[in-house]
């Protein structure tokens, strides 16, 4: 196996760099209004250095998503193979996400906006949107088994097939968290509610719906 250069052992930095970078800026001030002369200021790089690593602002966008994916991606699975039963793994698998929740609130609120987000010249290639999707189709292989082992091992309902199943509680999961984001202090005020007790009770409530 061929070690990696110096050269791209450096330029692997800069590339993270300038995704930290920018998921900085888009969670203190919002993807749409965040530029890349912004991201220019902050990192103290060149437009031209940015071009280098990213097509466009669109392409950063989705190269600060995966970075966040992946590292949901590693919690979640760390804590999920701990599990022996389908419903085991699904639980700890919801805590990792909720601790991955108080750690990075902001990539959170930006995995909402992924289907908004498209580059204004759609005959443009995105690499890093490719890469994500491609990272999904993974993650969503590897959490379907979940869903199998919990309908074989009879501690997940049966009466629903696994992958719909499986659709169905992640998207409830993510967006139950997106709205979180966006207005949950403010909800839990009202209601005068202990967030942790919140957050628990929802996560609770969810899982009991695909239980057997």
């Amino acid at each position: 196996m061929k070690t990696q250069s110096l050269r791209d052992q450096e330029k692997g930095k800069k590339k993270a760099f300038i995704i930290e970078s920018a998921d900085r800026l888009f969670s203190l001030s919002g993807y749409e209004d965040t530029t890349m002369n912004d991201l220019v200021r902050e990192t103290n790089l060149t437009k031209r250095t940015l071009y280098n690593y990213f097509v466009n602002k669109e392409d950063l966008f989705f190269a600060v998503i995966l970075n966040g994916y992946q590292k949901l991606w590693q919690a979640v699975s760390t804590e999920s193979e701990k599990g022996q039963t389908g419903l085991e793994k699904l639980e700890l698998s919801c805590n990792a996400f909720y601790t991955f929740y108080t750690r990075e609130p902001g990539i959170l609120t930006l995995m909402g906006k992924i289907g908004h987000v498209r580059s204004q010249n759609t005959d443009i290639e995105l690499p890093h949107q490719e890469k994500f999707y491609a990272h999904n189709k993974v993650m969503f292989a590897a959490i379907n088994q979940i869903f199998i082992l919990g309908k074989a091992d009879g501690s997940l309902r049966d009466d629903i097939d696994a992958p719909q199943l499986m659709g169905s509680f992640v998207f409830t999961l993510t967006g139950f968290f997106y709205m979180y984001t966006l207005s949950g202090q403010s909800y839990l005020k009202f209601l005068n509610v202990e967030e942790n007790d919140f957050i628990k009770t929802t996560l609770l409530l969810l899982i009991d719906t695909v239980k057997k």
